[in-house]
């Protein structure tokens, strides 16, 4: 019986080297800064440079994505972004999901969040029973100081999440100095008292450089919308699984169709467009 549990446990780690999902290769991720006093940099120096000190943790953030159909994206940038920021703390995260998410967005999937970094064993998944519990929850989770991070995965923009709100957040967040982020599925930017807001969507790959026709690194179109104590900017990422760490990717590899040589390669101009009024 013995000889059976040590063959199973053996079995087990390979298992877990094969699948990437365990928690022991989590650590390693790259972000540069000062973690422990809430300031981190992502090592790209053109989104370091919009930053005075570092992008500051230890306060209320948000990243939405215009089309649902990009919220693995956003996803994907976040749980990145969670994993460099929790470097320094202990605990748990809890992701707080409005149950308007589920019929487009899905669930969160392990080995896609560990992928970019994050031990998903770390992730305390919470189901409301609807928006008003989840709004409830996060604001409970946010003054939590066992916890490393609280996420609000919500659907466009409900009006019951205002200004308030978030401000309310954003001051929870401070005070006990957590990673507090709003996960926006498939919603227009709007007024907030979050420190950033990033909007995120998913960018057409390279080429593998050792594999030929193979696909490259995952890229992400990312725009900071919003940044309290700084600049905002655009840039194409890309996210190093092996080296775990976002990089700069180059934007000029993408291969177009060529034009059309017997008919034109565009529709004709359909002449001046005019306003009319309605009559009724």
């Amino acid at each position: 019986m013995q000889g059976n549990r040590q063959d199973m446990a053996v079995l087990q780690e390979a298992v877990a080297r094969i699948d990437r999902r365990h928690a022991s290769f989590m650590p390693g991720i790259r972000f540069d800064g000062d973690p422990a006093n809430g300031l981190i940099r992502f090592g790209i120096p053109a989104m370091d440079a919009v930053f005075k000190d570092g992008f500051p943790v230890r306060a209320l953030h948000e990243v939405r994505c215009s089309l649902t159909r990009d919220i693995g994206a956003a996803t994907g940038f976040l749980a990145g972004l969670l994993a460099g920021c929790m470097q320094e703390r202990q605990g748990r995260i809890a992701w707080i999901r409005d149950p308007a998410c589920h019929l487009d967005g899905g669930q969160l999937f392990p080995a896609g969040v560990s992928m970019f970094g994050l031990d998903p064993a770390r992730l305390l998944v919470v189901h409301p029973a609807d928006l008003k519990t989840a709004l409830w929850a996060v604001d409970e989770a946010a003054k939590c100081k066992d916890l490393a991070g609280a996420i609000l995965h919500v659907k466009g923009n409900p009006a019951h999440f205002d200004m308030t709100a978030t401000r309310r957040l954003m001051l929870k967040a401070q005070h006990n100095g957590l990673f507090v982020c709003v996960l926006r599925q498939g919603g227009e930017e709007e007024a907030s008292a979050a420190a950033t807001r990033w909007h995120v969507k998913a960018a057409p790959s390279g080429a593998d450089p050792d594999l030929e026709n193979g696909i490259g690194l995952l890229r992400l179109g990312l725009v900071l919308e919003r940044n309290r104590n700084g600049r905002t900017g655009q840039w194409t990422i890309a996210w190093n699984q092996q080296r775990r760490e976002f990089e700069h990717a180059p934007t000029d590899i993408v291969d177009r169709a060529a034009a059309s040589s017997d008919r034109p390669d565009r529709a004709p101009q359909m002449g001046q467009v005019m306003a009319f009024k309605r009559a009724s």
